[in-house]
């Protein structure tokens, strides 16, 4: 997995569905104002940068290490990171 190649049809594949989890999340369940939706949509797009970014550093030195499988879970529970926030949001919104 030295390949750039491998690595950049892996992001590919990985990056929508990393944002688009999140915000059809919100999209769906959302019943916020619409100012809040909208500052929860940025910061939830944001925190998948963000997670995003973190866990294919993380991957890729444990790819190279030889965890792939390791690395490819590291990958699944990076996905859930930015529903964490929509949910502390949420809570805050209704207490």
């Amino acid at each position: 997995m030295d390949d750039p190649i491998v690595w950049i049809i892996i992001i590919a594949f990985y990056a929508p569905l990393h944002y688009l989890l999140p915000v059809l999340i919100l999209f769906i369940t959302g019943n916020e104002p619409e100012e809040d939706r909208k500052r929860l949509i940025r910061s939830a797009l944001i925190d998948s940068t963000i997670s995003m970014v973190v866990a294919f550093v993380v991957v890729i030195v444990l790819a190279n290490n030889g965890w792939v499988s390791i690395a490819m879970l590291t990958l699944m529970a990076s996905m859930f990171y930015p529903l964490l926030r929509i949910l502390r949001f949420r809570k805050t919104l209704s207490s």
